[in-house]
């Protein structure tokens, strides 16, 4: 039975009053985002299970809620986004307490429409709102849905259910593509057409392929851009991607799924991905991400250019192809993670020196081909998993050297399981020194100018002979401007810098052209 149409003859919420509601607010922790965020979404759910309170009392308290909740989100986002590797579990946390609240805060708002349509006689005063109700709706649900992609979490097929039944109600009462404020601001006009292609846009983005920050990225951009994204009845140039309002499934590229239909969506980038391909030149030439561009937080050049381009690949026509052809494979390996963990394991092969064996992990490989690997992984221990990761891994079986690889895909398949791509960039590896040079030229004596890098094996297996290397090592440890001094073999080389080939948090990936220095 519907809550709402329960007789009752005094509103049974504690914010019913319009004092208490301000004494509920007043006394939230501000000093704890979360905690903050935790009572707000048991407050919105007791809306929806209140007996007594009209839709005008209902939509009041869920508008002061959602307006309260903003001064804790921000902080709570920088808080996840800089959460330390070593310490998942709070990062975990984090992101379940603020995708809760958007799934409440959606679901809130979804009642409102759900009141009105079903005839309660209290929400006929909502019609002048249905818009910005329905546009709220689908920004929440959309949030919502950047909170599971941050965990790396399957798209559940509810969600997709509800931003169509929300959508839905907007076209059926001819509200979908009308201007509304939604919220105060610059950013803050919108229709419920936009909000929901910024959804669908974001759900296509291919975002298991990218860091915690780079899927913050791309919901910003997706965001600001929305304004040149289409939505139509039937796929056009720009217009490529499918989503059925009455399937329950997240929207796919069009040539996945035959048929149309009544219930039946096109959408795509359009004249976003012109835009987009403008800024990524801007940013390369200039160095700068422009100011007028919104991201809600300053991220590296470099980072915003690889979105730029991985959105350019994974919103065209044709998807990017997997280089390699894999095949099935039920192989184990033992896997360690990070620069400092990769190092050791290598050096206590080489050495015999004790190895925390509390640090490897047993994976069941899916597939492989020459180019990477698919696992699947235990999660729990493995909650440090995200793109971008360095992994060192070696068949259980066979005793050979650790091959080095990277992270690139991650998918949560439930609460024991993930789904795991990897990029394999080397067979093997050698642990070696760097020497840091004196300004003419000469190795400098000091202690700390020793440098500790892993040279990666060239296929050819004649790494140091070849006239460049790829070298891992920290990122404090590595300027473009400095070369260093390597002894190996007996003989005496110089390492100049060409670029980076990869990074991540604790390691870079540099290749150096090799020079062989005179001995006189």
């Amino acid at each position: 039975m519907l809550t709402w149409l329960k007789p009752a003859s005094d509103a049974a919420h504690p914010m019913a009053d319009p004092r208490s509601a301000r004494q509920v607010l007043v006394s939230l922790p501000h000093g704890s985002p979360a905690t903050a965020l935790e009572i707000l979404s048991r407050h919105l759910d007791s809306v929806r299970e209140a007996e007594g309170l009209t839709a005008a009392r209902a939509f009041e308290i869920i508008d002061e809620i959602d307006r309260a909740a903003k001064v804790f989100q921000k902080p709570l986002t920088r808080e996840f986004l800089d959460a330390p590797p070593q310490n998942p579990a709070a990062a975990t946390r984090i992101a379940h307490i603020t995708g809760t609240y958007w799934h409440c805060l959606a679901r809130a708002y979804r009642m409102m429409l759900e009141m009105y349509e079903t005839g309660d006689p209290t929400a006929q005063a909502l019609k002048p709102r249905l818009a910005l109700i329905a546009a709220r709706a689908l920004r929440a649900f959309n949030l919502q849905l950047k909170w599971q992609l941050l965990r790396y979490a399957p798209l559940e097929p509810a969600l997709w259910g509800s931003l169509a039944r929300v959508y839905e109600v907007a076209e059926r009462n001819g509200v979908a593509g009308a201007d509304v404020e939604i919220y105060a601001g610059p950013w803050g006009v919108s229709t419920v057409r936009r909000e929901m292609l910024k959804a669908m846009m974001l759900a296509v983005s291919s975002t298991d392929a990218l860091k915690k920050p780079q899927i913050e990225v791309v919901e910003r951009l997706c965001a600001q851009y929305s304004e040149f994204f289409e939505l139509r009845a039937e796929p056009a140039p720009g217009v490529h991607f499918r989503f059925d309002l009455d399937a329950d499934q997240a929207p796919a590229r069009a040539s996945t799924r035959g048929g149309t239909g009544r219930t039946v969506r096109y959408f795509g980038p359009s004249g976003a991905a012109s835009h987009l391909r403008e800024l990524a030149q801007e940013i390369r030439k200039s160095g700068v991400v422009p100011i007028e561009v919104n991201l809600g937080g300053v991220y590296p050049a470099r980072d915003v250019v690889f979105v730029l381009e991985h959105l350019a690949h994974y919103w065209s026509p044709i998807p990017p192809a997997r280089r390699e052809k894999r095949r099935g494979t039920e192989e184990r390996v033992e896997v360690v993670h990070g620069f400092d963990n990769l190092i050791a394991a290598i050096d206590a092969d080489e050495f015999g020196w004790d190895f925390d064996v509390s640090r490897l992990e047993d994976w069941h490989l899916e597939d492989e081909s020459p180019a990477g690997f698919g696992a699947l992984v235990p999660a729990g221990r493995s909650d440090w998993i995200s793109p971008g990761e360095l992994v060192g891994l070696r068949y259980l079986d066979e005793g050979v050297a650790w091959a080095v690889g990277v992270v690139r895909r991650v998918n949560l398949l439930d609460r024991t399981r993930r789904r795991v791509g990897l990029e394999l960039l080397s067979r093997g590896g050698n642990r070696v020194v760097l020497n840091e040079l004196l300004s003419d030229g000469s190795p400098d004596p000091s202690p700390t100018a020793s440098v500790d890098a892993l040279l990666l094996h060239s296929p050819a297996d004649n790494t140091i002979g070849r006239l460049t290397v790829q070298i891992a090592l920290k990122p404090s440890r590595f300027d473009l401007r400095d070369s260093y001094g390597l002894m190996l073999y007996g003989m005496d080389y110089l390492l100049v810098p060409k670029g980076i080939v990869e990074s991540g948090e604790d390691y870079v990936i540099a290749e150096y052209r090799v020079l062989v220095r005179s001995s006189d």
